[in-house]
């Protein structure tokens, strides 16, 4: 369906969709959604919020230790006695960034979604878009429909799987304006929902999220982060 501009509004603090029906989850409710799950978050910082939010909400699953290191590792969540598994990765490039990170493991969004089998147990969030911003439009566009593909052929393996689409946040207006500035990331999230307009996927507006909610902050506080995900459960429950 196509999702009404704006998407939705804030209401004491709570992001209020227009477009569908929302129940606000309780940590019993979420434990009982994530139960049997495997989710696996694809992109860039704002998701990695997701997977360090969870635990305070979820209250059961404990991060695994990898043995990676840097903020960019690939972060695990599991609850064996729920047989949950939450896993965040950062999407390939282009990634701008002063920190270092190990490329032995990397991936492009496309080709780890080719990696998954698929279930009706198995959500895939995705997010791309802050890092693309200083780079050409058409760098984007490509990533974009690249990403439509591995979706359309993991629907034909598995269409019980759930695919969820964050846009982007808006960010800080004062760095980096030129080649960060929401100019760029309006034209990307427009094109992105065009792009995946017509696919069987869910929709967080992350980006009309975070004008109401009035961040500002590319990485925006709690309260937004737990929005997004009482969406996402919404979604998968």
């Amino acid at each position: 369906m196509k999702i009404p501009v704006p998407g939705g509004y804030t209401l004491q603090g709570r992001w209020i969709t227009t477009f569908c029906n929302q129940i606000q989850l309780d940590t019993n409710k979420i434990n009982d959604c994530l139960k049997g799950k495997l989710i696996y978050l694809l992109g860039d910082s704002t998701l990695r919020q997701w997977i360090h939010y969870l635990p305070r909400v979820a209250k059961t699953p404990k991060f695994f230790d990898l043995h990676e290191t840097g903020p960019f590792k690939k972060h695990l969540l599991l609850d064996a006695e729920r047989h949950t598994q939450i896993q965040w990765k950062k999407h390939g490039y282009p990634f701008v960034t002063y920190s270092t990170y190990s490329v032995t493991d990397e991936g492009y969004i496309p080709r780890e979604i080719d990696r998954l089998s698929g279930d009706k147990n198995t959500a895939i969030v995705i997010t791309f878009g802050q890092h693309f911003r200083p780079f050409p439009i058409d760098v984007f566009i490509r990533r974009a429909i690249s990403v439509r593909k591995a979706i359309e052929r993991l629907f034909l393996r598995s269409p019980d799987t759930k695919v969820i689409i964050k846009t982007e946040n808006i960010r800080e207006m004062h760095i980096e304006t030129e080649w960060f500035g929401d100019f760029h990331g309006y034209i990307q999230y427009l094109t992105l929902n065009d792009i995946f307009k017509d696919l069987n996927v869910g929709v967080i507006d992350a980006w009309d999220m975070t004008i109401a909610y009035g961040t500002n902050n590319v990485r925006p506080p709690d309260h937004v982060i737990g929005s997004q995900i009482n969406m996402f459960l919404n979604y998968i429950c």
